[in-house]
């Protein structure tokens, strides 16, 4: 059984911005948590958490950015702004589809080209820190 889960990490690892893409996910699910708690117990306002919240998909998709860029040899900035485009998709679907709150107005673009830049951010540390 080890040796079947290693191989799914390897599989996985060799699509560096699904990869980083899913770091993204993982250390979104955690912030959002750290801000229910606060927001929950800590007495964080509602402006805070809009603020909190921003923040921590900025942080996810550096991150994800970073893990992209460190499977890859060279262009990390390309990988990196890929998984930062690919990730802010996967929360416009999700903004669509569950709330329908995400219009494509300048604001909307921004926020996607906002997340692309922050990604290839991300892989341009990751490539340098591999």
């Amino acid at each position: 059984m080890p040796q079947n889960s290693s191989n799914r990490s390897i599989t996985l690892r060799s699509i560096p911005v699904v990869y980083g893409c899913l770091w993204g996910l993982f250390i979104a699910l955690i912030g959002t948590l750290i801000v229910f708690l606060l927001a929950q117990y800590g007495g964080l306002q509602a402006g805070g958490v809009t603020v909190a919240a921003y923040i921590t998909h900025c942080f996810a998709v550096l991150f994800g950015g970073i893990a992209a860029a460190r499977q890859v040899e060279s262009r990390g900035w390309f990988h990196g702004g890929l998984t930062g485009l690919l990730y802010a998709l996967f929360m416009i679907s999700i903004g669509l589809f569950v709330y329908n709150t995400f219009t494509m107005d300048a604001s909307g673009l921004f926020r996607v080209l906002l997340m692309a830049v922050i990604g290839a951010f991300g892989g341009m540390i990751g490539t340098s820190t591999r």
